[in-house]
C-alpha cells in the first residue's frame, strides 16, 4: 500500500457503496439529461412561435403593400380627379354711409 494516500482520497473498496455511488451518479446524469431536454424544448419551441411571428407580420406587410398597390392602379373616377367646389354665391352691396370700421371707428 501507499502510505502517501490518505483514506478520504482513497476509492471506496465496498462494493456496496460503488454501487450506491454508480447508482447516485445513473439518477443524476438521467435528471441532467431530462432538465436539458426540457430546456431545449423551451428553447425550441420559442423560435418556433417566433419565426410565425415573423412570417405572419411579413406576410401582412406584404398584403398592405399589395393592396396599397391595387387601390393606386384604378382608375378614378372625373368627378374625383376635379380640384375645384362648386358652389353659389351672392353679391351685397355695402351701404355707402357706413361708417369706417377700423381703430377708433364704430363697430
Amino acid at each position: 500500500m501507499n502510505p502517501r494516500v490518505s483514506t478520504a482520497e482513497a476509492p471506496a473498496r465496498n462494493p456496496i457503496a460503488r454501487s450506491l455511488a454508480l447508482a447516485v451518479l445513473a439518477v443524476a446524469l438521467v435528471g441532467a439529461a431530462i432538465m436539458g431536454a426540457v430546456v431545449f424544448a423551451v428553447l425550441l419551441g420559442l423560435f418556433v412561435v417566433g419565426y410565425v411571428v415573423s412570417l405572419a407580420h411579413a406576410w401582412w406587410r406584404l398584403f398592405r403593400v399589395r393592396r396599397r398597390a391595387a387601390e393606386a392602379e384604378q382608375p378614378r373616377s372625373p368627378a374625383a380627379k376635379a380640384e375645384f367646389i362648386e358652389g353659389e354665391y351672392e353679391v351685397v352691396e355695402a351701404a355707402v354711409d357706413a361708417a369706417p370700421r377700423g381703430p377708433g371707428g364704430a363697430a
